[in-house]
């Protein structure tokens, strides 16, 4: 006699997300690659043109300093550019009534001399005596 009957096998179900579930995950995955790529775009079309706008005033400043240059040049030719346009000139006739700022060499600080004393006096003589360092 038996009184246990045969196991059965378990049926194993997967149950998972629904097919609704998945359409929405992916219709939300497409739509944030599109605002992703969207908002790529437009900051590239920005980035280029800050590019582009640094680009042509920079050719105007080389092409302004490329000018002076040449100005210079050319009254360097003509001799217009003998003296350096901001030069330290120095007289040594000008008194001191024209406002004229002078020098005058500088003094040696006078020192104080010294006041340590050692007096020999009231302390016998023996080794030692006459310096007093701190102990």
């Amino acid at each position: 006699m038996c009184f246990f009957k045969a196991p059965k096998m378990p049926t194993i179900e997967y149950v998972g997300a629904s097919q609704e579930t998945i359409d929405q995950q992916n219709t939300a995955l497409t739509n944030f690659q599109n605002t992703l790529a969207a908002n790529n775009q437009t900051f590239q079309a920005n980035l280029t043109n800050q590019i582009t706008k640094a680009n042509e005033s920079t050719s105007g400043l080389m092409s302004r300093i490329e000018e002076m240059n040449q100005q210079t040049a050319q009254a360097g030719e003509a001799g217009g550019l003998t003296e350096a346009p901001y030069a330290i000139t120095t007289e040594d006739n000008v008194g001191e009534t024209e406002l004229a700022q002078t020098t005058k060499k500088i003094k040696a600080k006078d020192k104080p001399k010294g006041t340590l004393k050692i007096t020999r006096s009231g302390v016998q003589s023996s080794a030692g005596t006459g310096v007093n360092y701190g102990v």
